[in-house]
């Protein structure tokens, strides 16, 4: 089974308290975290980073891939508390 999973989403649309417990989830199974827009990829060291990631986007659609062990428990909470991402 793949360890990794993948979203979709636009940067405008979302909360940001979301993707703070979002953030938060991953590190507790200490996967990696991926951002894709800008025409540029980045892995995600600090929330900050993220944060900073969604605020200055200007694309309309964004990928986040995240990496490491735990991915369907990540899976089921993305559908229940991320609204408005489309899973890749």
């Amino acid at each position: 089974m793949p360890n990794i999973v993948s979203f979709k989403f636009n940067p405008a649309e979302l909360k940001l308290n979301k993707f703070i417990d979002f953030y938060a989830y991953c590190t507790q199974w200490n996967q990696n975290i991926y951002v894709y827009g800008n025409n540029e990829a980045h892995k995600v060291r600090r929330l900050s980073e993220l944060l900073s990631f969604i605020l200055f986007s200007h694309d309309h659609e964004c990928l986040i891939v995240i990496e490491g062990s735990g991915i369907n428990e990540t899976k089921n909470y993305i559908s229940k508390h991320l609204s408005g991402v489309q899973t890749a």
